[in-house]
């Protein structure tokens, strides 16, 4: 995969890969996420931005916490 189709950019983005929708909702769970419980998240600018792989192995270390 490349880092274009990698990169998520926008708590939008981020929110419609994590809960399959861009809710308001969501994308304050996305920030809360971020702030709070170690999501894996850096800015671009002023954006927040994220990797897929990175959050998909950010949520894989989460289970097995568990």
């Amino acid at each position: 995969m490349s880092l274009a189709q990698d990169l998520l950019s926008g708590a939008e983005a981020i929110a419609l890969f994590m809960f399959g929708e861009a809710t308001e909702a969501n994308k304050r769970k996305v920030y809360h996420a971020a702030q709070k419980l170690g999501l894996p998240t850096f800015r671009i600018g002023g954006t927040l931005c994220a990797r897929r792989s990175t959050i998909l192995a950010w949520i894989e270390r989460q289970e097995s916490a568990v």
